[in-house]
């Protein structure tokens, strides 16, 4: 069926599509998801199309068979209508041309898109490209470019721009409303990082117009030294002319004009009074880039001479933490007297500054003139442009979900923690990599909780996994999720879940039978796409803990989840296999939907997951249940199991503060008093209980096995041993041992022999 058709005004231009898809079935579930009761008529309303060629429109418009005529003839716009264009359909694009001298050509960014165009030629200078478009999971504006020569014309570019849209979401609306919320956040991420820097420039509440220019003149600074520098010895000159008058034996060079007035004067015996007008052509430094060249260094050398005395002027009152360091200054001095160097140049010297009141086309495309515009523009428009048109503005809506998604994860992570941004103490962030958040390139950004009670929390936005990461690493190709949360518990238990927003539905109306019964019982909910869930299988068993190759290699990834749009009340979701799977094997997906509407109910499930997993005291309560794979159990290795050997040993009071700053704990190694009697499996003792009259405490052991120190090695330490040769065992931190009272332990060697050491169990402790 064809769906659309334009035809420019000088009918050398035909763009159609055609597409074999259930129009019907894609427009009944768009509009459902589009029209509400304030906006009941939105889904009519919902596209424009734009071309920069004139010419009529004609679509296939809901419940009807035919192509019609939309608004007027020959026209570049055509506003508010109906999408025939779905993210779900494939559809067969042809552009004919007529009168074409040369054979045209689509241009996309996308290489995989020009060549899908196939160019057959018609004959007598007509030509038709063709090929079949597939928009998946790219819903968005989509801009069809083309080149071609007109007979008897110049090679001309135009564009016809068209919206593609999802049958199963609103996406304009998502679109710009996660574009609103990642700008505010953005701005807010780059700000908090320009106030620990510069903090003796803002002491408010609000952003600092000199804190957010020097963070950009830091960031572009070189690069427009560079450029200036290119400018005073390449210089764009401009010939111009100068009219002299002079007598005939001053001129050196002379016109054929000239040349005849000569000999008319000379026949007249007149040479002794004529002065003959003549010409010279020079090229003059003085065009008014190079004025604007003067004028930019004017302006940025005069701002930052003066941000260069606050921060001093603030220095000389400020304490000594909070003062700027000296370093800070001499590059900040360095770069004051390289803009005054470059304005005292021969090409610049004697030229007076003056702003750009037209547009350029030496500023827009000459060397050097480019980017000294393009930086006095990123200066001028500060960090509201730097982010906004450079980073974020034009970017598919399936990137922007997924730093949407990011950032807010972080400020959940902050509230469940209850930490807030603003202390440093609390959570802390290089947010520099963040500016450029979609460039190709292995930066990522890494969040840093310290929660009250020992815990530590991280939260990287585009972490890489390869098989040089170190511990964490894969054994074959690169991973590289879209977040990942890492939680570090007091007991040293390491939890690591991986998280890929996708934003993207199943098709309902492509549901095995399986899902659909089990939708329908769910009473509706989305469905994430199956492959991004397969990923997350995949990830989890590619990426392994282990320190070298000769390491045996252990499962890392407790979990992975996949954050997605999806509709339905949150009884509906738990319903569903993707999210009862969580519980199952910690595979599975958690919607997460923008939603102006209702901003205070986005994302309920994943905060209420990221609460159990961040606020669950013992890390082993959470995944115990969870079976990673067949004939698999997660098991700390810090959770005490009762045949766990424990070394029980007496302290003498002066030695206390050694065993404390050594992390140390030794016992005589040979035969005699308070020698031990060594069990089985000594050399796996993981827990020691140090005890001395009323105090006792139940702490951890490294776990290495005992070490042979010679009593010298011991009395280098501080200690004062009476013997020879001692086993030591490392302790590893004196973080008691929870949920074990040391205290109710009955010891088994009493009286004379309650000093001497001996091993037991947990059992045994805990039994008593």
């Amino acid at each position: 069926m064809e769906v659309f058709s334009f035809n420019s005004t000088d009918d050398k231009v035909k763009i159609t599509a055609a597409t074999a898809a259930d129009m019907s079935a894609n427009w009944v579930r768009f509009k459902s998801r589009v029209n509400d009761a304030k906006h009941p008529d939105a889904a009519m309303t919902y596209c424009d199309y734009r071309s920069s060629l004139p010419g009529s429109l004609r679509l296939i418009l809901p419940g009807t068979q035919h192509l019609q005529d939309v608004d007027e003839p020959e026209s570049l716009l055509w506003k508010s209508l109906p999408p025939v264009f779905y993210e779900t359909a494939t559809y067969n694009v042809s552009i004919e041309f007529d009168d074409v001298v040369e054979p045209p050509v689509v241009l996309h960014k996308l290489k995989e898109v020009t060549e899908l165009f196939t160019t057959i030629p018609l004959g007598d200078n007509r030509w038709l490209l063709t090929a079949p478009l597939s928009f998946v999971n790219e819903p968005g504006i989509f801009e069809l470019t083309f080149r071609y020569t007109p007979k008897g014309q110049a090679p001309r570019t135009d564009i016809l721009s068209f919206r593609v849209v999802s049958p199963k979401l609103d996406t304009k609306e998502d679109y710009n409303h996660i574009l609103a919320e990642i700008n505010a956040q953005y701005n807010e991420i780059i700000f908090q990082y320009l106030t620990l820097t510069l903090q003796n420039l803002q002491r408010g509440g609000r952003s600092n117009n000199d804190v957010v220019w020097l963070s950009i003149f830091r960031q572009i600074v070189e690069d427009y030294v560079k450029a200036v520098t290119y400018i005073v010895n390449r210089p764009h000159l401009r010939q111009t002319t100068e009219v002299h008058y002079s007598r005939a034996d001053r001129i050196k060079r002379w016109t054929p004009g000239m040349a005849e007035k000569f000999a008319a004067v000379e026949a007249e015996g007149m040479l002794d009074r004529e002065y003959f007008r003549h010409e010279n052509t020079i090229n003059t430094h003085n065009t008014r880039e190079n004025r604007f060249i003067k004028f930019t260094l004017d302006r940025i050398g005069r701002r930052l001479t003066n941000i260069v005395a606050t921060i001093k002027a603030k220095n000389a009152k400020a304490k000594e933490a909070d003062k700027v360091a000296d370093s800070e200054l001499a590059e900040l001095d360095s770069h004051v007297s390289a803009l005054r160097k470059l304005g005292n140049s021969p090409l610049l010297r004697g030229l007076r500054g003056e702003p750009l009141r037209s547009e350029s086309m030496v500023l827009q495309k000459r060397t050097g003139y480019a980017q000294v515009y393009r930086h006095w523009l990123l200066l001028q428009k500060g960090i509201e442009l730097f982010e906004g048109a450079n980073a974020i503005g034009v970017r598919p809506i399936w990137e922007l979900y997924e730093l949407w998604c990011f950032l807010k994860m972080r400020q959940m992570v902050s509230d469940i923690l209850g930490l807030q941004f603003e202390n440093p103490e609390e959570i802390t962030e290089d947010p520099m990599p963040m500016v450029k958040p979609f460039e190709d390139n292995n930066q990522e950004h890494t969040v840093f909780y310290n929660c009250a009670d020992g815990s530590k929390v991280r939260l990287h936005y585009q972490h890489t996994y390869s098989r040089s990461t170190g511990e964490v690493h894969t054994a074959t190709t690169e991973n590289r999720p879209d977040i990942v949360l890492t939680i570090i518990k007091p007991d040293g238990f390491e939890l690591t879940y991986l998280f890929d927003a996708k934003y993207r539905l199943n098709d309902d109306s492509k549901l095995n039978r399986e899902d659909r019964e089990e939708m329908d019982a769910a009473k509706g909910a989305d469905t994430p796409p199956s492959d991004a869930i397969n990923q997350m299988h995949r990830y989890r068993d590619a990426i392994y803990y282990g320190s070298d190759k000769t390491h045996h290699s252990a499962k890392e990834i407790i979990g992975g989840y996949i954050l997605f749009p999806g509709r339905g009340d949150n009884d509906s979701v738990r319903k569903r296999y993707f999210y009862q799977s969580i519980e199952s094997v910690n595979i599975g997906a958690l919607p997460l939907l923008p939603d102006a509407s209702d901003p205070h109910n986005k994302g309920t499930l994943l905060h209420e997951f990221l609460t159990k997993i961040l606020t669950t005291e013992r890390a082993i309560d959470h995944i115990k249940d969870a079976i990673p794979q067949k004939g698999l159990q997660y098991e700390s290795t810090f959770e005490p199991s009762k045949d766990d050997l424990v070394l029980v040993g007496y302290y003498k009071t002066k030695q206390w503060a050694m065993i404390l700053e050594n992390k140390l704990y030794y016992v005589p190694a040979a035969l005699g008093k308070g020698s031990i009697n060594l069990v089985s499996g000594f050399e796996k003792t993981k827990y020691l209980l140090l005890h001395h009259g009323e105090h006792r405490v139940l702490v951890r052991l490294k776990g290495d096995g005992p070490k042979f120190y010679p009593k010298t090695a011991l009395e280098e330490m501080g200690f004062e041993p009476s013997g020879d040769y001692f086993l030591g065992f490392d302790i590893k931190d004196f973080t008691p041992v929870p949920d074990i009272d040391p205290y109710l332990y009955q010891l088994e060697r009493k009286g004379k022999q309650s000093s001497t050491p001996y091993f037991t169990t947990i059992d045994k402790i805990k039994q008593q």
